[in-house]
């Protein structure tokens, strides 16, 4: 077998993984209720308007890579790195580590999983699992899957994918993080000062209680 076909079916295999749990969870979630309409509005009024549009940009640009890199991989060779094989297998390694992380968090996250910044009916702090240390794990997550995307591809156009995510998730946190502190008031802002956005703290944790959230 072709060792770049080799490494496109990787890919395509890790997208359908991330494509299954996103489909599952968002099947589950109280959202599935609630037209596009409903969630465009609740998107705007508590992310803004540069979080949205950077969250619509991602997602263009991400179909577009994705169509020149399974259909037309030739088209602009200039994109394609020489990274060596062994590399593009780290890339492999580091997309199933980050789908795991997200059925994690999805599984942890339940019903309370949202498509959009938006509280659910009924709807409680997390603490539990990834949530312990971290307040944005899934966001964590998605930033290592694209960079496994770009280790695997080679291709320049996924760099820029991980890119504008992580502008999009610079605009969005503190957006997120306001609407969580008007809903559960000082138990968020104690969690905040405990925990880390993306990674865990480097300060050991301490006995009180915690809360987290996406």
């Amino acid at each position: 077998m072709n060792g770049d076909f080799l490494f496109l079916v990787l890919f395509l295999l890790q997208f359908l993984g991330m494509v299954l749990i996103r489909l599952y969870y968002g099947w589950k979630s109280p959202d599935r209720k609630k037209s596009l309409r409903e969630l465009t509005k609740s998107a705007l009024e508590h992310e803004g308007g540069l979080s949205f549009a950077l969250l619509i940009l991602v997602g263009v640009f991400m179909v577009a890579a994705l169509v020149l890199y399974i259909w037309y991989p030739t088209l602009f060779p200039w994109l394609v790195l020489p990274f060596p094989d062994w590399l593009r297998w780290i890339g492999v390694l580091v997309g199933f580590i980050s789908l795991f992380l997200l059925w994690w968090i999805h599984s942890t996250l339940g019903r309370a999983y949202s498509k959009a910044l938006t509280i659910q009916e009924r709807h409680t702090v997390m603490t539990d699992g990834p949530y312990r240390r971290v307040r944005h794990p899934m966001y964590t997550a998605f930033l290592i899957y694209f960079l496994s995307w770009f280790l695997i591809s080679t291709n320049l156009l996924f760099i820029i994918v991980w890119l504008l995510f992580l502008l999009t998730l610079i605009a969005r946190m503190p957006k997120e993080e306001e609407m969580l502190i008007a809903q559960f008031g000082d138990e968020y802002s104690e969690y905040m000062k405990r925990t880390g956005r993306l990674l865990p703290p480097l300060r050991k944790e301490d006995n009180s209680n915690e809360a987290g959230q996406e």
